[in-house]
């Protein structure tokens, strides 16, 4: 995946850069937490760029469906699982099979969250999602 955007502060090795919403991303709301339209990422440097300048970012697409799934489909597959193993476990406990169902179904949803939400601080802590930038598309002149 191959978006733009302008660098907003530098730090060593690491860049951020602030990636403005491009066509690929129609209809997903998942930048939307921060600001209207572009998310800020951390990239690796290796083109010596400033704040200000336009960069070329790349994801490794294989991540970015690696990542996806996990946060998109294991909640499904806690709910599936949860209602099946609840309908078969839980009527021990005196529950009807849908009311045992139903609470197997929000339990392994939950833990599915709790799960997603431990993924996220690892991948975050180990840098495991890597950006680059391929190339500066306009350099930030600095007054002179």
């Amino acid at each position: 995946m191959i978006e733009s955007g302008v660098v907003s502060r530098v730090e060593a090795d690491k860049v951020w850069v602030r990636v403005v919403k491009g066509e690929k991303c129609e209809g997903c709301k998942a930048c939307g937490a921060f600001g209207e339209g572009s998310a800020e990422m951390m990239v690796m440097d290796h083109l010596s760029v400033q704040k200000g300048d336009r960069v070329e970012v790349e994801i490794d697409p294989t991540q970015v469906v690696r990542h996806s799934s996990i946060v998109f489909l294991l909640p499904v597959l806690g709910l599936v699982l949860g209602y099946f193993l609840g309908a078969n476990y839980l009527i021990k406990l005196g529950l009807n099979v849908e009311a045992a169902g139903i609470v197997g179904s929000l339990g392994l949803m939950v833990l599915s969250f709790g799960i997603i939400f431990l993924y996220d601080k690892a991948v975050g802590k180990n840098h495991a999602v890597t950006a680059k930038i391929t190339r500066i598309l306009n350099q930030n002149k600095p007054n002179q």
